[in-house]
């Protein structure tokens, strides 16, 4: 017993010793195959032969403190990061996926897991750290099967950071792809646009949704595409109108606000085509967001026609009286606004769709019907049915009696 105890760290140090010996012979065997020519002469013996490729292994005497295992290579690390993944625990899926790109790093999973590393810090709410990940494919790895899916992340991350221009150097980098699917070029044509657009480059980004557009007609016949990039194009494209008729000023003397509420008008019909436009491609959730970006249309345009300037030939008086008949008849404007409204919810209620533009159309709706109508006393039921449409010309500035 003396001798078999005086020789366990003998015992120990031999075993450790053919454990590092094995993880360098499999660390030799993990490299790519090559052709080797048996020397000799001619006959089956000069045959040319392949070395067979074998990822790289860790065998280890102790479980891995990190990992809990105590033997595994590559292909083990990524089948249990995504085991993790898909039980949604991504802070232990990120640690196997990590110790890929540490360990590992020529293995072929390294495209594989570096994309899924960022996945996971996205779902944990570290979208800035993500973006190391996905530049590691999109820089290193141009011809990995994960490139696409990498770029199109990588640039939503830069997109929600708030670093557009970046966002929008990747897209270009995506665009300029010879190998670039009909679905992905619609994809990224609409996100440079709304980078272009968050950047405050309105006529790129104007040109890039036609782009989209265009693109999409062109290759709908031969294969199909979603239409929500469609709808989403067509809505931004209403919203920089949107943006023209809110900028439309409403001066004085009252000869110019006749022509500017002529122009306000008309850009304000402009944007509801586009807005009607993106209801049409049948995108619920694009649905909802047109349909409450009209009924916001009328209750703006109530808002800048308030607000104008009264002649400035009243009394205090008759300012007073000239502004309570001007609310009651821009009464119209709220009906208007409170019937789309109404419209959208039961177009969410039918597509059971329920996300910001629902909640924010209700919210809207009860807010008008509070604090609006409450003042104004009973509205007339609205005449007819249909599409919102402002009827006639629009509203005209109310003059006080005794003005002609």
């Amino acid at each position: 017993m003396k001798d078999l105890c005086a020789s366990t760290p003998r015992r120990l140090e031999q075993a450790a010793l053919a454990a590092g010996l094995l993880s360098v012979c499999l660390a030799l065997a993990g490299c790519p195959s090559r052709p080797v020519t048996r020397p000799g002469g001619s006959g089956p013996a000069d045959r040319q032969t392949h070395e067979i490729f074998m990822e790289p292994m860790h065998i280890g005497l102790q479980p891995d403190p990190e990992l809990g295992l105590t033997d595994f290579d590559a292909a083990s690390l990524f089948h249990e990061g995504l085991r993790l993944h898909e039980a949604e625990r991504y802070a232990d899926a990120l640690k196997f996926f990590e110790r890929i790109l540490s360990q590992f790093p020529r293995s072929r999973y390294r495209s594989a897991a570096a994309f899924n590393a960022g996945r996971c810090l996205d779902f944990l709410g570290r979208g800035g750290e993500a973006l190391a990940r996905y530049r590691l494919v999109v820089d290193e790895m141009p011809r990995s099967k994960d490139w696409f899916d990498a770029a199109f992340r990588l640039a939503m991350d830069l997109s929600a950071l708030d670093r557009h221009a970046g966002a929008a150097a990747v897209l270009e980098r995506v665009l300029a792809r010879e190998d670039l699917g009909p679905s992905d070029r619609m994809d990224a044509l609409v996100l440079l646009g709304e980078a272009r657009m968050a950047r405050g480059e309105l006529l790129a980004a104007e040109g890039t949704f036609r782009d989209a557009l265009r693109h999409f007609r062109a290759t709908a016949r031969e294969a199909y595409l979603d239409p929500a990039p469609a709808a989403q194009a067509e809505f931004r494209l209403a919203e920089l109108a949107a943006g023209r008729f809110e900028a439309a000023p409403l001066r004085l003397p009252e000869a110019r606000m006749q022509a500017d509420l002529v122009t306000k008008a008309q850009r304000l019909l402009t944007a509801q085509a586009g807005f009607l436009r993106t209801m049409r491609w049948g995108d619920p959730e694009w649905a909802t967001a047109a349909g409450y970006r009209i009924g916001k249309l009328y209750l703006d345009l109530y808002a800048a026609m308030e607000a104008a300037p009264a002649p400035t030939d009243l009394s205090a008086e008759e300012t007073e009286v000239y502004r309570d008949l001007l609310r009651k008849r821009l009464a119209v404007l709220l009906r208007k606004a409170l019937k789309v409204f109404e419209m959208t919810l039961s177009l969410a209620e039918r597509t059971r769709s329920d996300n910001a533009w629902t909640k924010a159309a209700r919210a809207e709706m009860e807010r008008v019907e509070k604090l609006v109508l409450s003042q104004l006393g009973p509205v007339p039921p609205a005449e007819g049915e249909g599409e919102p449409e402002p009827a006639g010309d629009p509203p005209q500035p109310a003059r006080a009696p005794g003005q002609s």
